[in-house]
Order: C-alpha cells, then sequence, then structure tokens
C-alpha cells in the first residue's frame, strides 16, 4: 500500500509545481516592463500630460478603477471651467503638455501699459489660479511666473529698460501668490523682455507688426 501512496503524492507536488508556473512567469513578465519604462524614463523628457494619461489608463484598465484623477488634470480641469469667460475673450489661454500647465495671461488682463501694478480683475483670476494650486493638498507643485515684452522700449526712472519692466511685472506676482498662501520656495520669477517672442514683431522691411506685438506682452504661468 505504501508504494502505491507514495507515487500519488508524487503526481499532486508535480500539479501544484504547474499550476503555480504562471507565478513566476507573470512575476518576470511584470519586472521585465519595470526595467522598460525604467530604462525609457532614464533616456527621455517625461511628459507630465502624457504620463498622467497613462497611469490614468493603467489603473482604469488594470484596477478597474472609473473614477481615476490626476493631479495636473484635476487643475486644468478646474482652470479651464473657473476661466471660461476671461478665455472666451482672448485674454487667458491653458494648456497641459510637455511643461506641465502653461498658462498664458495677455499683459493687458493684467497690467496697464508700462504698469506692473496689479489691478483688481487681474487680481481676481490670480486668485482663481491660487485656489486651484491649493485645492489639492496632498500634491506640491512649483509655479514659474514669466514676464515678457514686445519690442517697443521703455525708459522711465521705474523702468530703464523692457527688461526691469518684465522682471518687475513677474515679481509682483509672486508677491502676491505668497500673499495668497502659496509657499515662496514653490515659484520663481523671470524677466525675459522681448528675448522669447511667440511670433515677430517686425515684418522683413522693419516695420512693427501691432498684432504680433499684443501677442508677446504676455505673461506666462507654468505649473508642474
Amino acid at each position: 500500500m505504501a508504494l502505491n501512496a507514495h507515487p500519488n503524492r508524487h503526481r499532486a507536488h508535480e500539479t501544484e509545481e504547474a499550476t503555480e508556473d504562471w507565478l513566476m512567469s507573470y512575476a518576470d513578465m511584470v519586472t521585465l516592463l519595470m526595467a522598460f519604462f525604467l530604462s525609457m524614463l532614464s533616456i527621455s523628457h517625461v511628459d507630465p500630460a502624457l504620463f498622467e494619461q497613462m497611469r490614468k489608463g493603467l489603473r482604469t484598465d488594470i484596477g478597474k478603477d472609473k473614477d481615476v484623477k490626476t493631479p495636473l488634470g484635476e487643475i486644468k480641469h478646474d482652470l479651464d471651467s473657473l476661466l471660461a469667460q476671461q478665455r472666451a475673450k482672448g485674454e487667458v489661454s491653458i494648456d497641459l503638455g510637455r511643461e506641465g500647465i502653461v498658462l498664458e495671461f495677455s499683459s493687458s488682463a493684467i497690467y496697464d501699459p508700462g504698469k506692473a501694478d496689479i489691478g483688481p480683475a487681474a487680481r481676481a483670476n490670480i486668485d482663481i489660479v491660487a485656489s486651484a494650486i491649493q485645492h489639492i493638498e496632498y500634491y506640491k507643485f512649483a509655479v514659474d511666473i514669466e514676464g515678457h515684452t514686445d519690442n517697443i522700449p521703455i525708459k522711465t526712472v521705474q523702468f530703464p529698460s523692457n527688461w526691469e519692466l518684465s522682471v518687475s511685472r513677474a515679481t509682483n506676482i509672486v508677491k502676491y501668490l505668497i500673499g495668497k498662501g502659496i509657499p515662496s520656495e514653490r515659484l520663481k520669477a523671470a524677466g525675459y523682455a522681448d528675448t522669447k517672442p511667440k511670433a515677430p514683431n517686425m515684418d522683413a522691411s522693419g516695420k512693427n507688426i501691432s498684432e504680433n506685438q499684443a501677442k508677446n506682452r504676455r505673461i506666462v504661468l507654468k505649473i508642474h
């Protein structure tokens, strides 16, 4: 009887091992996938929007989570809704891309010509941005503020050139956001004067293009 029982136990053990073979294959596949993505990450620049879309897709398909939220996606959704009127007027554009969320305000929506003081209407818009950033408390964002001008030179006691004007405009927004509770270490201000135009300020004959100049006068906020 003992001789007959031994082969049965052996076959049961083999069956158990066979049923667990797939676990080893699955673990190997997951390890290889992780190594692949880490390798890709190490040699590429991460696109925040694409990364969040991929993470959302994985959690939806694998985790069966139908209500997946991503921090940058949530903030952009809020800003799209809260600044809908300003977007319709062409005062602000909102994009989610490689640099994170990029808000681009026309300078006329925030400042009077040649000035760097933030007006009441502009404060309301910046309040919306500050609130959206603080809404998701579990994720810390950095905000870069850029000031840009057109090619028309300015020469006043306060602003000897467009450099001082663009820096002062960006700095004033930083100060305002600090006053709204955004930690200063998460903020950065930079002024570029007319060195980074969106469109040529002048045509081939050297004549100013007023429409392009208006595009180039802007304040850019990058949330990342």
